[in-house]
């Protein structure tokens, strides 16, 4: 049954079929972070005057990259988690051998009754999905009202039925929460983790993308909300070298959905808003990698190029890698649909 707690305040081959098994699975948990509106430059000014100490130890024990992509067409916020969800892209693309289907899901509001498979005519699959069907407990924990879209567009209602093994219904997010308030959300989540761990957690915290609008990308009140962030993570670090059951069986996967630039994100041709942190840490990872290192037959750094997802084998680290590697980690398919490391191929050590 979901819990609704609400106060009013990571491009493989097209559609590939990857097959994983849940006994060569090197990670039992994985939390997939979203930091909204993390852009690179200057979380390495902070990280270069050692004032992000949780940042530091995902580099130095995990993999890692300040180059990674969003989306093609989108530098916005609803378009990119989904493709963070999904491992499609936004918009469909016209490619050899064959078409790339995007999740088409453009909007950045609250969705109101809307969902991705009544926006797309026809049913858009997630990790959600993949983890939930494969007996695994699932969370979601949001910081923007606006997420609800996925947890109306995966209850049970608008969940595709369950044919994999045991019935597990098709109510695919076990714990829905949103608070607008990222402190208050992740304590639930904490808490959550401590009475019943989670095997696949989908985190949003929306600090820096608040506080950039409000006050400027990389003005000092940006800074103090990234160390929050910071802190956050520090307090899960530590929360997981704690507990039994999550020291050396979880995994993190940290993106963003854009970066930024003055008070905005929007145009998406802009280096500053298309640039991305991607990192790995935990469970199955190489300590201090370089991801694009870690993948050169398959990722290409863009430089401060653009590419689109029909360069083949021209495509960059990007956002919507992270689903299916989540589903990797824990030994688990890709995302039926999916184009963007659909072939489960991004290696993290």
């Amino acid at each position: 049954m979901r819990s609704l707690f609400m106060v009013a305040l990571v491009l493989g081959g097209p559609l590939a079929a990857s097959v994983c098994s849940a006994a060569d699975a090197p990670a039992e948990y994985v939390i997939h972070i979203s930091v909204d509106g993390l852009a690179p430059r200057f979380l390495e000014a902070l990280l270069d005057e050692d004032e992000l100490p949780a940042f530091k130890r995902l580099q130095t024990e995990g993999s890692w990259t300040h180059n990674a992509r969003t989306d093609y067409d989108f530098t916005i916020t609803l378009p990119n988690h989904t493709c963070m969800l999904t491992g499609r892209p936004v918009r469909d693309k016209e490619a050899k051998p064959e078409a790339i289907a995007g999740h088409e899901w453009t909007f950045n509001t609250d969705p109101g009754t809307r969902n991705l498979h009544t926006n797309r005519h026809d049913y858009v699959a997630s990790s959600f999905d993949v983890a939930h069907d494969h007996g695994k407990r699932t969370g979601l924990f949001a910081s923007k009202s606006k997420f609800v879209v996925y947890d109306q567009s995966y209850d049970e209602r608008t969940g595709a039925p369950d044919t994999t093994g045991e019935e597990n219904g098709r109510d695919k997010i076990d714990v829905y929460v949103e608070n607008g308030n990222s402190g208050v959300m992740f304590d639930r989540f904490v808490e959550e983790m401590k009475a019943d761990p989670i095997h696949y957690s989908f985190v949003h915290f929306r600090d820096t993308d608040s506080t950039g609008h409000s006050k400027k990308w990389g003005s000092p009140e940006y800074n103090e909300a990234l160390k929050t962030v910071d802190g956050y993570l520090g307090k899960l670090l530590a929360f997981i070298d704690s507990d039994e059951r999550l020291s050396g069986k979880t995994t993190l996967i940290l993106s963003a959905d854009h970066g930024g630039v003055n008070f905005n994100h929007g145009f998406n041709t802009n280096p500053l808003n298309y640039m991305i942190p991607f990192y790995v840490w935990g469970a199955g990872v190489a300590k201090g990698g370089d991801l694009y290192a870690l993948n050169r037959s398959t990722r290409v750094d863009p430089q401060d190029g653009r590419p689109d997802y029909v360069e083949r084998g021209q495509q960059p680290i990007r956002n919507g890698d992270g689903g299916n590697l989540a589903l990797k980690l824990l030994g688990l398919p890709a995302i039926p649909g999916s184009s963007i490391n659909a072939s489960q191929d991004l290696q993290v050590h």
